[in-house]
Formats: structure tokens, C-alpha cells, sequence
């Protein structure tokens, strides 16, 4: 399990916590060459990356409040996916999940699809105590 340095989103209102976490995806995207955004990653071999174009969707589609607590992991995810270089668990359903800590101490899962090249984000979540 890898523990972030990288703190949460910290604004209190919820439309500041959406508009960071928004710059935050369109930054990410601005780092990856190509027409697919990606991130190279060490947890899945050499040269793998995970491509992160639509994670952002399914996200969206939840409540407000799960939302809001996923968007505020996004500097964590960012972390994780590039600097840890624990093996990824297969889940019953086929797609892989790597796990971490904020610095709090809070834990969360991110979900990665895997692909050709590597793999494809396809959600985050903490995990509810």
C-alpha cells in the first residue's frame, strides 16, 4: 500500500473542490503527448502506461456528495499511479486495483482496466471505514 505525500483537495465548497480537480485533469492531460492523455506508470511493467481520457465520465455520474469526496483524491491518484511500484490486484471482474493512503491516513482504491499498452483509469474511490 503506498502512502501519498500529495495532500487531498482542501477547498470547502464544492464548486471550488470541481473547478481545481477540473484544471487538475486538463494539466494531466497538457503532460502526454499524443491524441490519448496517458500517464507512465512503474507498476506495470516497463513502458506501461495507464491512459486516463474518460475516467472523468463515470465519476460524474454519481451523487454530489461521492462525487465530491472521489474529485478530492485526485492529487493522491496522480501520485500513486506514478510513483508506486506495487503489483496491481486482479478483481473478480477483470480489471486491476492498486491501493493507497493519504497522508492522514485515509485509505483509497483506483481502478485500472487493463489494455494493450498498459491499462485504462477507470475509477477512484475511498475506502469507507
Amino acid at each position: 500500500m503506498y502512502i501519498c505525500k500529495a495532500e487531498p483537495l482542501s477547498e470547502r465548497r464544492n464548486k471550488r473542490v470541481l473547478q481545481e480537480a477540473r484544471r487538475l485533469i486538463a494539466e494531466w492531460r497538457a503532460r502526454s503527448r499524443g491524441s490519448r492523455p496517458y500517464v507512465r506508470v512503474k507498476c506495470m511493467g516497463h513502458k506501461a502506461k495507464v491512459f486516463i481520457d474518460d475516467f472523468h465520465y463515470h465519476i460524474e455520474a454519481k451523487a454530489t456528495g461521492d462525487m465530491i469526496a472521489r474529485y478530492r483524491l485526485l492529487p493522491c491518484v496522480m501520485e500513486l499511479l506514478r510513483k508506486t511500484t506495487d503489483t496491481p490486484r486482479p478483481t473478480p471482474d477483470g480489471n486491476l486495483l492498486l491501493e493507497g493512503k493519504t497522508p492522514h491516513g485515509r485509505p483509497f482504491r483506483v481502478i485500472i482496466r487493463p489494455e494493450k499498452q498498459g491499462g485504462c483509469l477507470q475509477s477512484f474511490y475511498p475506502v469507507r471505514q
